[in-house]
């Protein structure tokens, strides 16, 4: 079974909408290769629709979602362990304001 790790990102206050865009895309182009990871996404959030069929909760502040897939514990352990991985995120670091991560499951 598929382990997913979802993040909802925030940009930092004193970033541009424009600035955090293209530093998720760099952040993107980066995680090619990475050990471990079977798939990266990032979602960046164009709009918040209002839909009444059932009350909603407000999340302020999401700017991108984004997630990174695996294919069993031992290929995530791979990626945790790695170097690259370690840098990637130092790189999230200079354009994350904030983060707020879930461990997801696959509804069968």
């Amino acid at each position: 079974m598929m382990i997913r790790i979802l993040y909802l990102l925030s940009k930092p206050e004193n970033m541009s909408k424009e600035q955090f865009d293209a530093e998720c895309l760099r952040h993107f182009e980066m995680s090619e290769g990475m050990p471990g990871l079977h798939k990266y996404e990032v979602r960046l959030i164009a709009s918040e629709p209002i839909d009444l069929h059932v009350p909603f909760f407000d999340v302020p502040g999401v700017d991108a979602i984004g997630e990174c897939w695996f294919e069993n514990e031992q290929q995530m352990q791979t990626y945790m362990d790695s170097e690259i991985r370690k840098k990637w995120f130092e790189h999230g670091k200079t354009f994350i304001g904030k983060l707020k991560p879930f461990i997801t499951k696959d509804v069968i």
